[in-house]
């Protein structure tokens, strides 16, 4: 059992449920980035495990969803944050998954940054963090 793969399929699967016809760059897979429309990218941060209580069968791995939403130049930046919303209001603060009978959860509201032009084109993240319950078994 794999807190950070359990994390990764189960948000990368929600993901996909709630935008199933944007094109969406998964990490280390090929992907060939649309010139003419909106995407997303994704990327998964680990920020290492979070031992909350004394005992040695229970921590949380702390994982950090990235979710860039890239969207084409000179047209403002309406539609791309409308899609940030969405991604926003589906990992919401409270949402629970479960993945291969492990419970990951949102517990803080996603942070919608600020847009920025990158290679001509604008990038608007989306910073999803994710806990993942693992009780360790001896």
């Amino acid at each position: 059992m794999s807190a950070i793969l359990n994390t990764k399929r189960a948000c990368e699967r929600a993901l996909l449920a709630l935008l199933p016809t944007t094109p969406i760059a998964f990490e280390n897979v090929s992907f060939n980035a649309p010139t003419d429309k909106l995407y997303i990218r994704t990327q998964f941060v680990n920020r290492g495990p979070r031992d909350i209580v004394a005992s040695s069968k229970y921590y949380r791995e702390q994982i950090s969803f990235q979710c860039f939403i890239i969207d084409l130049p000179n047209i403002g930046t309406a539609r791309a944050i409308q899609v940030a919303e969405q991604i926003r209001t589906r990992f919401d603060k409270g949402t629970c998954f479960t993945e291969d009978g492990m419970r990951l959860m949102i517990l803080d509201t996603p942070q919608v940054s600020s847009g920025g032009i990158f290679e001509n084109r604008l990038v608007i993240p989306v910073l999803i963090d994710v806990a993942a319950e693992v009780f360790k078994e001896y």
